[in-house]
C-alpha cells in the first residue's frame, strides 16, 4: 500500500460523509434555510444512510488497496490470548465512555452532539453500531497499518486517523456540526487507534467501539424514556 493510497484511505471516511451526503442537504435547504421541521426530516432520512456510508467506505478501501484488501489488517492476530483481546476491548470501551463523560462534564458543548441519539429506532441504531464497529475499525486499522508500512510512526498514524474520525463523526447532519463534539470525537478516535496498536488485532478496537457507542446511546435514551 503506497503512501499516497494510505493518505487517500485516511481522508476517504470524512470525504464520503461531507461530499456524498452533506452536499445533498446543503443544496436542498441552503436557499430557504433549515427550519426545525426540515432539520428533523433531514435527520430522519439520513439515519438509514449511515449503513450505506459504511458500504461505500468499504468499497472505496477495496478500490484503493486492491487484492491485498483483507491482508493488510491483522483481523485475527494471535499475538495475545483471546480472553485478553476480548476483555481489553470491553474494558477500553468503558474507559473511553468514562473519558467522554468526563469531557462532557468539564466542557458541556462536547456532549451536545449526543442529542442525535434521541431519535430513531433502537434496532436501527444497534445495527449501525455493530456494522460501524467493524467497518470503522477496519478503516482505522488499515490506515494505521498503511502509514506504518510507509515509514510513518504509530503516533502520526493515530493522529491522522483521529482527526479524520472526528471530522466524519460530527459532519453529516445538522445537529452534529458542533466544535466541542469534534474535539471529543478526535480524542475517542485516538483512543481507538491506541487500542488497535496495543492489541494488533481488529477485534479489540471493534468491541471497544461497540461498547462505547452502545453505552453512550443508552445513557442518552434511557433517562428520556423514564
Amino acid at each position: 500500500m503506497t503512501g499516497a493510497r494510505a493518505f487517500l484511505a485516511i481522508i476517504s471516511c470524512p470525504l464520503i460523509v461531507i461530499f456524498v451526503f452533506d452536499w445533498i442537504y446543503v443544496l436542498r435547504y441552503s436557499r430557504r434555510g433549515l427550519p426545525n421541521e426540515a432539520k428533523a426530516k433531514v435527520e430522519r432520512e439520513g439515519r438509514p444512510l449511515i449503513l450505506v456510508r459504511f458500504a461505500i467506505l468499504l468499497l472505496v478501501l477495496r478500490i484503493l488497496v486492491g487484492s491485498s484488501f483483507w491482508h493488510i489488517v491483522p483481523i485475527a492476530s494471535h499475538s495475545r490470548p483471546w480472553l485478553v483481546i476480548l476483555g481489553s476491548g470491553f474494558g477500553f470501551g468503558i474507559v473511553l465512555l468514562g473519558i467522554r463523560r468526563a469531557i462532557a462534564l468539564l466542557w458541556p458543548p462536547a456532549a451536545a452532539n449526543s442529542v442525535y441519539f434521541l431519535h430513531g429506532s433502537s434496532s436501527l441504531w444497534i445495527a449501525i453500531f455493530i456494522v460501524g464497529a467493524f467497518v470503522e475499525e477496519f478503516w482505522r486499522a488499515l490506515c494505521i497499518s498503511g502509514v506504518q508500512q510507509n515509514g510513518g510512526s504509530a503516533l502520526l498514524a493515530g493522529l491522522l486517523t483521529a482527526v479524520a474520525f472526528g471530522i466524519a463523526h460530527v459532519s453529516g447532519l445538522p445537529s452534529r456540526v458542533l466544535p466541542g463534539g469534534t474535539s471529543a470525537e478526535m480524542l475517542i478516535g485516538f483512543g481507538l487507534g491506541a487500542v488497535f496498536l496495543w492489541s494488533n488485532n481488529l477485534f479489540a478496537p471493534a468491541l471497544a467501539s461497540l461498547v462505547y457507542f452502545s453505552a453512550t446511546f443508552f445513557l442518552v435514551r434511557v433517562p428520556k424514556a423514564i
